[in-house]
């Protein structure tokens, strides 16, 4: 590192009355306890303009300086995008930024950003969820989006699904799709596919190579969630989902086939339904909560930041009347059809 600087979206600053010089802010936060005066103008002057050489002329102690500014992973050590095409580094410069709070050798947030360039996530369903979902994913550039749906748009759709306006009703879904997610974003392929899921099989062979399957369908009821997970475990896709019932909202659990437990060991539970709901209770600001947080989690993964997320193999619950978030972490369970799964699962 020829001319060291910090890395350009890291905020360095004193909080009022206090002598600590703090970097970057929120949970991992940098604090330089009662820093001397030349540790502050070193410190702030790091902008990439000088060499090492013309800071140590400057400063006795740059080598230690910079030896404990790296250690806690501040120095940018980048060379210009590394390779990411200008464009996309520029009109994707702030989601780079979080991905960069991940940095580590051999990986940077503009990798990150590539791979989710390059990256095809299927998402079935397209209701509330799904087209929340689609809209975070397109915005965030993932390169290769697909839909899968054979459902037309109702009023009642307006409040909830944030992709929509009043011109969608009435269309299917697909081509209210089709029409809005290039005006966000144009670099990103769209494949719409019409068609009613009505096995694993058929779901098998939508997600079948891709790096991400999100469940966003709840028809039929007895075995919507039993094919998904089938369907993941067979084609070893990643799968997530989201829901919301009345006051309470579930993200998760992402299942990581061969890594985390499935679907079924979490547990699948059948329904005696003794009378159908004849509506849902729900608001798009729950809807846009959960697929918010879902989609963070999803472009963790396909990034390559974080091997798991917070969620993997675990389900996030949120009661939207006390705001209160609970996690249940869930275990391997003996006989599950995932076993086998995990026993053929080539080392990693």
């Amino acid at each position: 590192m020829s001319n060291p600087r910090l890395k350009p979206f890291l905020r360095v600053y004193h909080r009022q009355d206090e002598k600590h010089l703090f970097i970057g802010v929120g949970p991992d936060k940098v604090r330089i306890a009662d820093p001397t005066p030349e540790m502050v103008d070193f410190v702030v002057g790091l902008d990439g303009t000088s060499s090492v050489e013309q800071l140590r002329a400057k400063y006795p102690d740059t080598d230690d300086w910079l030896r404990g500014l790296a250690g806690v992973g501040v120095l940018d050590d980048v060379e210009g995008t590394a390779g990411l095409p200008a464009d996309i580094a520029d009109r994707w410069s702030r989601q780079i930024n979080y991905l960069r709070l991940f940095d580590r050798p051999g990986w940077s947030g503009f990798e990150g950003q590539q791979r989710i360039r390059d990256a095809r996530v299927v998402v079935v369903g397209t209701g509330a969820g799904g087209t929340t979902l689609l809209r975070l994913l397109n915005a965030a550039g993932v390169g290769h989006l697909e839909a899968v749906d054979f459902d037309t748009f109702a009023v009642d759709n307006l409040p909830t699904h944030a992709t929509l306006d009043e011109a969608d009703v009435g269309l299917h879904k697909l081509e209210s799709l089709r029409r809005h997610l290039p005006l966000q974003n144009s670099l990103t392929t769209f494949t719409a596919h019409d068609r009613t899921i009505r096995s694993a099989d058929d779901l098998a062979e939508l997600i079948d190579g891709a790096d991400f399957f999100l469940h966003a369908f709840d028809r039929p009821r007895e075995f919507a969630a039993t094919w998904s997970n089938l369907a993941s475990l067979r084609t070893g896709t990643p799968l997530t989902s989201i829901g919301a019932t009345d006051k309470g909202a579930r993200v998760g659990p992402t299942m990581l086939p061969g890594v985390t437990p499935c679907w079924e060991c979490a547990g699948i539970y059948g329904f005696d339904i003794l009378r159908h709901e004849q509506t849902a209770a729900l608001t798009g600001s729950t809807v846009a909560m959960l697929a918010g947080i879902a989609v963070n989690e999803v472009l963790q993964l396909l990034s390559g930041a974080k091997p798991t997320t917070r969620t993997s193999g675990q389900s996030l619950y949120v009661n939207t009347d006390t705001l209160t978030f609970t996690f249940t972490e869930y275990q391997f369970r003996p006989g599950c059809v995932c076993e086998q799964y995990r026993r053929d699962r080539p080392a990693a």
